[in-house]
């Protein structure tokens, strides 16, 4: 009776972990997320700085820094997280991003509008006029 109550045990502990194990589900949630709360973070610091924050992406990570001059638009400083290093997202699991490249002037608006596609189809966007960043 008890071999067959681990038995039972294990059997469903292997159908609802182990394909987990090969699914990027969790990535592509964690990347999506993680990407949204950078570029909200991004236009934030612009304002509270009053400086030009960049956002740069490659196909696996989002990169933030700013202009630590005033009155240019030249990132040349690492945006520090809230954990106290540079910010910088990064994808795993084979996940990947497409989007392009663009900046959060002073006022916290967007060089242009953006729409930023975490693989798996999910999108999220930032409104060219206000900055807002909306997901779906």
């Amino acid at each position: 009776m008890e071999l067959v109550a681990v038995l039972l045990i294990m059997g469903v502990l292997a159908i609802v972990v182990v394909p987990r194990f090969w699914s990027s589900g969790f990535d592509e949630s964690r990347l999506y997320s993680e990407t949204a709360a950078a570029l909200r973070f991004a236009q934030k610091s612009a304002l509270a700085m009053q400086r030009t924050v960049c956002v740069t992406f490659s196909a696996t990570t989002v990169t933030l820094s700013y202009d630590s001059n005033y009155a240019t638009a030249v990132c040349n400083t690492p945006l520090v997280a809230p954990d106290g290093g540079a910010y910088v997202v990064n994808a795993g699991g084979g996940t990947t991003l497409a989007a392009a490249n663009f900046t959060y002037d002073r006022t916290g608006r967007p060089s242009a509008g953006q729409t930023i596609t975490v693989s798996g189809g999910r999108q999220i966007f930032v409104e060219a006029v206000s900055g807002y960043v909306r997901t779906q």
